[in-house]
Order: structure tokens, then sequence, then C-alpha cells
């Protein structure tokens, strides 16, 4: 009898060891005859921008958001008190940078005639090393270490990438960003599918170059030497010959359609749940109250801008309290109605901004601030904030606003036109930000307003940050990890489940070791 029970518990295990193993069962089985099994390149290409730019729900926007206290959270509060939950990645890489690197790899090949027609292969290839270098940049800000040279070879057998360590990432990064940007060719055909830049490649060259000095900086903590690496890289993007982003005609959005069902991922978030964050309020009333977390005592106008009355004497919702203990501190939620984020940034058919002029000139004043360049750090930070609002004045004001451009005044009369100029406001706030770097500093003055003009891009204002440490946020009061700003997002729990070697062996890239939203990431320390 024993012998039957041995025999017969063999071979249930024989079975289940078969069950799991992988097994090819021809085309036949496990597929949809309705579905759709290829698509044509440009349709990758398009697919993965629009994925990206769609990348909606905590994880992957609000998130950094709230990290760097652009809102407030008032009845469910969890990630704005730094809840520690697992977060994802997995459109990065399945509906992003797989399709770009099957552009990339195809591409590589031998180029057909129905390739051909959607673009040249020095194009094609160009445009998705760019594009999948700043999707890159994103994963590894967020998380660290990160997958990438084994990542997307599914075709190769490799179904638990090796994680790469984020100073290797960023050399590959750098690395793509220069091998695409030097690969685009304007006499041959344009890549289509580019929802960017409408197959332009020398933009696309200038929003290469200008990531590039984005990139340097974040890594300005580990190589801050003027002689270093990361000012070598930037003093190289600078001075390329293709140039950088300077105007906003050369700035990089992403527009959406509700009609064509491909909506701003910010408006699927319910308004009456966030508010504006007093502490960003504050700071841009220039107030002298505790909230005010910059060095700013000069009304900036762009507050009418980014809340929903395009009002200066909005409130703002204290970041970094529970429901009760926003009671107990004596607070009360201010009116959803004037205090939320202008549905102009929230509008189902409201732009995003990937790249723009005004950052890039700031991170030139940065860069020249460290003693990288030798630009004027005065007129640098004064173009970059001039700029910040007449891209805002650009993309976010339309004639029906009746705004006048000279006074910032909403309701009066329209003055429109074609070529925008300074307003009154924007030279004024401009001139005094740039008087007080004597008080302050630089490097202060600079970070703080990479913050207003990071507004609603919360993973790069996130990053920067980080690097920075200005403004000088305070954790949440009612913090549920220990009281400290996230410095990074946890791994997806997929990682921990099914590549748990590669997993566990990436945590060392962390300090300390553990899987925890307080542990730096490489650049960070």
């Amino acid at each position: 009898m024993k012998k039957i029970k041995s025999i017969l518990l063999s071979l249930t295990v024989f079975s289940f060891a078969l069950s799991c193993a992988d097994e090819n069962f021809g085309d036949n089985y496990n597929k949809d005859v309705n579905g759709i099994y290829s698509s044509d390149y440009k349709s990758l290409m398009s697919g993965a921008m629009m994925n990206f730019a769609q990348n909606g729900g905590n994880a992957y926007l609000m998130n950094p958001q709230l990290y760097v206290q652009y809102q407030s959270q008032y009845v469910y509060t969890t990630e704005s008190l730094y809840g520690e939950t697992a977060s994802a990645w997995s459109r990065y890489y399945v509906n992003q940078m797989n399709s770009l690197t099957k552009i990339i790899q195809d591409y590589s090949g031998t180029v057909t005639p129905a390739m051909a027609v959607q673009g040249s292969a020095q194009n094609m290839i160009g445009v998705s090393k760019i594009f999948r270098a700043i999707v890159m940049k994103r994963v590894t800000d967020a998380f660290g270490d990160a997958p990438f040279s084994e990542a997307m070879q599914i075709q190769n057998g490799i179904k638990t990438p090796k994680y790469d360590s984020q100073q290797a990432v960023y050399t590959q990064i750098i690395k793509d960003l220069k091998d695409g940007r030097d690969a685009l060719n304007s006499s041959t055909t344009a890549p289509q599918g580019d929802i960017i830049y409408g197959g332009n490649v020398t933009k696309w060259k200038k929003l290469a170059n200008s990531v590039l000095l984005q990139v340097a900086l974040q890594m300005s903590k580990k190589y801050p030497s003027a002689t270093g690496i990361a000012a070598t890289e930037f003093k190289a993007a600078l001075s390329n010959s293709s140039g950088v982003i300077e105007t906003i005609a050369d700035e990089a959005w992403f527009t959406f359609s509700s009609s064509n069902l491909l909506p701003n991922p910010l408006n699927a978030f319910r308004a009456a749940d966030y508010r504006l964050s007093r502490e960003l309020v504050e700071s841009l009333k220039g107030t002298t109250t505790s909230f005010n977390r910059t060095s700013n005592h000069t009304p900036d106008t762009r507050l009418k801008m980014y809340n929903n009355a395009f009002s200066m004497s909005i409130t703002g919702l204290p970041y970094g309290y529970s429901s009760q203990g926003l009671t107990a501190a004596g607070y009360s939620a201010p009116s959803s109605a004037t205090n939320s984020q202008s549905l102009k940034f929230r509008g189902a058919d409201s732009p995003m901004n990937l790249m723009t002029a005004g950052y890039t000139f700031l991170n030139r004043a940065e860069a020249a601030a460290r003693g990288w360049t030798t630009e004027n750090v005065e007129l640098m930070l004064s173009q970059g904030i001039v700029l910040n609002y007449q891209t805002l004045d650009k993309h976010y004001i339309t004639n029906s606003d009746n705004y006048d451009r000279n006074t910032n005044v909403w309701g009066g009369p329209n003055i429109s036109g074609t070529t925008l100029q300074p307003t009154v406001y924007a030279d004024a706030y401009a001139a005094a930000r740039v008087a007080d770097i004597t008080a302050f500093g630089a490097l202060r003055v600079i970070g703080e307003e990479k913050w207003v003009a990071l507004f609603n891009n919360g993973l790069d204002s996130w990053s920067e940050w980080r690097r920075t440490g200005y403004p000088n946020l305070v954790p949440a009061t009612n913090a549920l990890n220990g009281g400290v700003i996230p410095r990074r997002m946890i791994y997806p729990l997929e990682e921990q489940n099914f590549n748990s070697a590669n997993y566990k062996t990436a945590l060392s890239g962390l300090n300390p070791g553990t899987d925890s939203n307080k542990s730096k990431i490489w650049w960070d320390q």
C-alpha cells in the first residue's frame, strides 16, 4: 500500500512539473482569432509616446506631485502621508520601452520598403533611442537600480532580467541620447508616428541636448567638480551644434483629446479629494508665514494660473495631515471650488509639457552657479522665469478667457496676438528673484524657481528636490513612515515574487539596503 501511495505521489509531482513547464502549442492555441498580433512601426512609436503621456494613477503620476507638496489630500491621505506600498513600472517596460526597443532592433537590420516609408532607419532609431532614454530616466529616478541591458529581451529567453546599477543605467541613458541625436538626419524620410514634433528631427536634436543637461545635473551630488563627468557632459551638450531648447516653439508638449479617448491623465483624479497645498500657495504669494517654503517675498502671479479661481487670494490646504490631524491642528479644509488645481491643467484636453525652454534656462543657470560654465547666472535665471510665464500664457490662455496680458486680470478686455511679450509681472518678478541671490545664494533661488516652473511635472520636480534640497519642504506631520519625505518608490510586487534573486541583489545599491521609500538611490547618496 505504501508503495502504491509513493508511486501516485511521484506521478502527481511529475504531472505538476510538466504543467509548470513552458510549452509550445503552436499558433492555434491560446490565441484570439480576432486579435491584432502585429502593428506597423509608426503605431509602435506613437503608442509608446502617448502611453507615456497618459501614465496615470498614484504610482505613475500623483505620488510625486504630493511628495513635492504641489497638492494636499483631504480625505484619502495615504499617499501624502508616505504610506509604504509597492509601486509599479510595467507600463514603462511593456507599453513604452518594449515598443521603442523593437523599432531600434528591427530598423538596425534589413529595412523593407514598407518600413522605409514610415521613416528612415536613422530617424526611426534616433527618435526611439532618445525617447527610450527619457522613459528609462523616469524609471531609475523613481526606483534606483533597474533592469535595462537585459530588459525587453524575452525573445532571447531572458524572463528574469538582471538589475543594472543606477550608475550604469545613467551611462547608457547618456549614450542613447547622444547616439540618437547624432543618428537623426533631416535630409532623409521623417519619422512617422512622432506625436511630439511631427517628425521634425531638428527639434528632436534640441530635446536630446536639453535632456542631457538635465541628466548631467542629476549627477551633481556624485560629480560636483567643474572638471568631473557631469560637468563635462553638460558642457558638451550645451556646446553641441544642434543646440538646446531656447524658444517656446521648440518645447516638447503632449496634447490630449478626450473626443479621441486620449484624455489628460490628471482628469481622472477626483478634484474634491485634492487641494493646492498651502505651502505652494504661500510660497507663490511671497508671504512671511511659516507655510512659505522658499526665500521668495514677491507675489508671483503664476499662482493665478495654477488655481481654479484665477486668484491671488486663495488659501490652500496645509500639507501632511490626516483628516483627524487637520482638525486637531485647528485647520479646516478650504473650498474645493476655489482652492483646487486649475481646470486649465487638469481638464480632459489640457496639454502637458515634457521639456520647456524655461526649465532648460534654469538648468543653465544652475550649471553656471556651480562653476561648470561661464554663462551669466542672473541672465539665465531671469530668462528661465520669464519664459516659464510665457509658456503658461501660450498653452493655457485662450481668447475666450478674456485675459488682459498687460494687467494679468481675467474678465477684462482680451489682448491677443501671435507674438508673446513678457508681462510686466514676469519681468518684475524675475528681477526680484535675481536680487534675492545676494541674500540667499544662487543655488537656493534657482532650486526654488525650478519647483515653481515644474508645477504639474511631479517626477522631475521630485528628482530636483531630492538632489538639491530646495525648496525647504517639511515632512508630513502625520507621516506613516516615521517622518521622512520619500526618497524613492518601492519595487513592484511582481519583481519581489518572480524576479526575487535579481531584486534582492538590487537592494545593495540603496542606502540603507532595504526596499523602503526612505532609502536613497545612487545619485542621492
